[in-house]
């Protein structure tokens, strides 16, 4: 099984991806930002429970063309609720995480967290790791998944719950420890209402993960165990506030001493014992609407907003961002190394940077009908392979060539 998390790639390979972007630093900042912690509390996983899941609707695909290197379309049972996040760590072992109440879809459903497995060539029976019953926690919302090799794999949601496993047996969800209490963004909608609570998380190791929520809320887990969220604020107009995205955050790991993470208008980057913040590219534009990064090699980050794609350099600066997607909301980015990257848009459309520029947008999966606020996500362990899913259940798994050599694929 290929590794999913390589080690730290040298600054003359990250020049491929620059190239894709223009190099100038953005200068909007963010004005006095500041973190406060909570009361040192941690959350610690209990023992692996499983149930099934309940019955589920399905969908059929509509007509795509076949991509070269791209599989025909393909459907999976979508939990109630629709899938949400892909997470792959070779291309014989993917996990799809949905289910839960995302206020995204056309009936506006709810059903039990779920985690389903593919091996290869087929989807396994769906696992529940978040029931719910009359009177209990709210139902997940928009759950986020990431496995290393291991496997190891954490599961968060915005919702605030958090559940570890291997992709068969999943600890009961447990919430974080309370966050520390700071105003409200004014454009804050608050919990249950579409994107107003939506989580990320990212595992480099089988024993550490970073999590980050469009509220601001960051933590780390360390062997089983999560530390105490922070609470990442910005002074506006003499005011603090928590920091506030609509939409979907992304956070992505390098090691445990690397991660970035985005949130509205600001760059969280943690450095292994703290969390710092900077302006993000797209600054206070960034405040609605999905983000994704996706960080290859120490100092080296790749992230979308909107239509268009920033690049941080290893010196630390990210390029004015650039559209690639003129026509589409991009969901998810993936990118296994300097050289190489897929994002994914809402309508099922995949731009790929490859030899250091961008193709155009390319339809390999049919754009989402029951569930299509769920968004399009993607996951490339390798250069060689990915797999793009949509809330719907519809996917499609990218072979390149050498992978297809080697497995006797024509």
């Amino acid at each position: 099984m290929a590794v999913r998390r390589r080690a730290a790639i040298g600054t003359a390979l990250a020049s491929a991806v620059l190239a894709a972007a223009c190099s100038s630093a953005a200068t909007d900042p963010v004005h006095h930002v500041t973190a406060t912690t909570s009361t040192p509390t941690t959350t610690t996983m209990a023992a692996p429970t499983t149930t099934l899941p309940s019955a589920a609707p399905t969908t059929v695909p509509l007509p795509v063309v076949p991509t070269p290197g791209w599989s025909r379309p393909l459907t999976s049972l979508p939990p109630v609720g629709g899938f949400t996040s892909v997470s792959c760590i070779s291309d014989v072992f993917c996990l799809a995480a949905g289910g839960g109440s995302n206020h995204a879809d056309v009936v506006d459903s709810t059903g039990p967290g779920v985690v389903d497995a593919w091996d290869g060539a087929s989807w396994a029976t769906p696992v529940t790791y978040f029931a719910t019953a009359p009177g209990s926690a709210p139902p997940p919302w928009l759950a986020a998944i990431d496995c290393t090799n291991g496997p190891l794999c954490a599961v968060v949601d915005g919702s605030g719950h958090t559940s570890l496993g291997d992709g068969t047996d999943w600890s009961p969800p447990a919430p974080l420890a309370a966050a520390p209490v700071a105003a409200a963004d004014p454009a804050d909608p608050g919990p249950g209402h579409a994107g107003g609570r939506t989580a990320g998380v990212s595992c480099p190791t089988s024993q550490f993960c970073a999590y980050v929520d469009n509220t601001g809320h960051v933590a780390t887990l360390h062997g089983t165990t999560w530390s105490a969220p922070q609470s990442m604020t910005a002074v506006v107009a003499g005011t603090t506030v928590e920091l506030f995205q609509t939409g979907r955050v992304g956070v992505s790991c390098v090691d445990p001493s690397a991660c970035t993470a985005l949130v509205g208008g600001a760059v969280l980057d943690w450095n292994g014992t703290s969390w710092t913040t900077s302006a993000a590219p797209w600054g206070a534009g960034a405040a609605s609407g999905d983000s994704a990064v996706s960080c290859p090699a120490t100092g080296t980050c790749v992230a979308v907003h909107g239509a268009s794609v920033s690049v941080r350099s290893p010196l630390g600066s990210w390029s004015p961002p650039r559209v690639i997607d003129a026509g589409g909301q991009l969901d998810s980015l993936s990118c296994p190394t300097t050289t190489s990257c897929t994002a994914v848009d809402a309508a099922g459309d995949v731009i790929r940077l490859v030899a250091g520029s961008w193709g155009l947008p390319t339809r390999v999966v049919p754009a989402p009908q029951s569930y299509p606020g769920d968004g399009t996500t993607v996951s490339c362990p390798s250069e060689q392979f990915c797999m793009v899913l949509t809330g719907d259940g519809d996917y499609a798994t990218f072979q390149g060539a050498a992978a297809a050599a080697s497995s006797g694929t024509p």
